[in-house]
């Protein structure tokens, strides 16, 4: 049988990126445990636990976000020595190295990093790269998943902060809602069929037996976040507006009720029409964010350009 000349070799499977995110964590263990990868012959598979010690403790992480510690500028400062600064260097020394947007030396080819979201979020696949073998895969994953919708973060760093970027392929999984620390079988059974999916499609790719894809990939591209408003003493004085709970990519127009402030009075939306994900992410309140901002986006598998 014909191999690809681009084949995926070595695939890493992460959880616990984010420590209070419990179902990729005892995903990966369940398939550790079942030796999923001897189903495959076309690659070997490794599973990461990111983040053992804000898994311990329950929380998100210890110092600083771990998923935002991969940018080679700051893997190569030494002057950074949170723990997850220095568990991003130590993780990308094993498994890469990360060198720079079209460079890589890394001993990994793909990397599968599992997340969950207490937004509704569904099935959502993240891409921060656009070439062949990313847009083949998410064209897969859409067909094959039932729920997904497929975001991009290409656009929005030329240097990208995620773990799975110290690989050239990588892929982000994002499950939800489920609330931080606590485990739901839907949300868990989701999770294993996006990877199986993803592992699936590499043995296909591999082997050059990938069925015709749709020309067309359509996705979400973020841009930006919107944040609370906050009172005079930076604290926040207003939630996310009722009509926008638990909704699922809901198109937010002008004039349009965005936040409720405490004293019950509508805050109206007064920003360029736009796309929402993330909608009152427990995640994100740390950093004041309320939501994220996106617009669609379509790609074509043949150019691998965004069609305007």
């Amino acid at each position: 049988m014909k191999t690809n000349k681009n084949k995926i070799g070595e695939i890493l499977l992460v959880a616990g990126t984010h420590g209070n995110e419990l179902t990729g964590i005892h995903l990966l263990n369940h398939l550790k445990k079942k030796r999923i990868e001897a189903n495959y012959s076309s690659f070997s598979l490794d599973y990461l636990i990111a983040n053992p010690a804000a898994i311990k403790e329950n929380k998100r992480y210890i110092d600083v976000d771990l998923n935002r510690s991969f940018k080679v500028e700051d893997l190569n400062n030494s002057e950074l020595k949170s723990k997850e600064a220095l568990l991003a260097k130590k993780i990308n020394q094993k498994y890469g190295p990360k060198l720079g947007k079209g460079k890589s030396k890394s001993k990994t080819d793909f990397i599968i990093d599992l997340h969950t979201s207490t937004a509704n979020m569904q099935t959502n696949i993240v891409i921060t790269r656009i070439d062949e073998f990313h847009l083949q895969l998410a064209s897969y994953l859409k067909q094959i998943l039932p729920d997904v919708t497929i975001t991009s973060e290409a656009e929005l760093l030329d240097d990208h902060h995620f773990l799975e970027t110290i690989a050239p392929c990588g892929v982000l999984i994002e499950i939800g809602p489920v609330p931080q620390g606590l485990l739901e079988y839907p949300t868990y059974e989701k999770t294993q069929l996006a990877v199986n999916a993803c592992l699936d499609f590499v043995e296909l790719f591999n082997k050059n037996t990938l069925q015709k894809l749709p020309e067309i990939l359509n996705t979400f591209s973020y841009y930006s976040n919107l944040l609370f408003p906050l009172d005079d003493l930076g604290e926040i004085s207003a939630t996310v507006h009722p009509s926008l709970l638990g909704k699922y990519f809901p198109y937010l127009k002008k004039g349009d009720p965005v936040f409720i402030t405490f004293d019950g009075e509508d805050v109206l939306y007064s920003g360029e029409p736009s796309h929402l994900a993330f909608i009152n992410e427990a995640a994100y309140y740390d950093k004041k964010i309320a939501m994220c901002l996106c617009e669609e986006a379509n790609y074509s598998l043949k150019t691998h350009q965004r069609i305007v």
